[in-house]
């Protein structure tokens, strides 16, 4: 800071981590979206459609903080171009373009649903920009309960889909999930740390949200896929 501004590159840090955050949450909301219309009469659709107005008014949050910054949605969907195409937005970018049924609802909340609380929870509710720090906290009240719905149907999607099916589904979601951290170490995310902008490494929090995947898809008494260790991981 200086005189109470902030520095330019502090800003142009900030543009992009909101960038990144308006279109996970824009791209979840889609896929809720499409899930909702291959969903006839099942007793999901009250909870997709909470979760789909849910995703759609944090979209709208964090795209109201980037025009506080001068920076309209369409403007900062477009610095996201490149960044769309990486690993890192493989599950987002998934979940919005092929998602199809109940399978994949339940594979999007184990992944999107548990990965976004954790960054969001993890390093965005305390950033040293307020209005993400006060978005951040909202976010997490919110959808503290995407997390435990997912969590609580693993058993039950075992014994409706089979678990040769889901233990599929987990191959296929997983690698998705763990990359949607982004690279470890990268000097988007130095900048990041040492603005106050994250408290964790993406490496940091993959691991923690892998251990804790692990414990859940064993109570299911399902098989956890085994990964590579590096980014962008994959099947072992």
């Amino acid at each position: 800071m200086r005189g109470g501004v902030p520095e330019r590159n502090y800003l142009r840090v900030v543009v992009r981590l909101l960038a990144a955050h308006a279109l996970a949450a824009k791209l979840t909301a889609q896929g809720y979206e499409r899930v909702l219309s291959r969903l006839s009469a099942s007793a999901l659709r009250p909870v997709v459609e909470k979760n789909l107005a849910e995703e759609r008014e944090h979209a709208a949050l964090i795209y109201r903080a980037l025009a506080d910054l001068g920076i309209n949605a369409n403007a900062a969907d477009r610095s996201m171009i490149s960044a769309l195409k990486a690993p890192s937005f493989e599950a987002p970018r998934y979940f919005a373009e092929r998602a199809d049924g109940e399978l994949d609802l339940l594979m999007a909340g184990l992944s999107l649903g548990m990965t976004g609380l954790l960054i969001i929870s993890e390093n965005y509710c305390e950033s040293s920009y307020a209005p993400h720090s006060r978005a951040a906290a909202l976010i997490v009240e919110q959808e503290a309960d995407h997390d435990q719905f997912a969590s609580d149907q693993l058993r039950v999607a075992a014994e409706r889909f089979g678990r040769d099916r889901v233990t599929q589904a987990l191959r296929e979601w997983v690698p998705r999930a763990a990359n949607f951290f982004g690279p470890p170490g990268s000097g988007f995310t130095h900048d990041c740390l040492a603005y106050g902008l994250k408290r964790r490494d993406n490496q940091d929090l993959a691991e923690l949200y892998l251990e804790m995947l692990a414990r859940r898809v064993a109570r299911a008494g399902l098989a956890m896929p085994r990964l590579t260790r590096d980014y962008p991981r994959a099947l072992a």
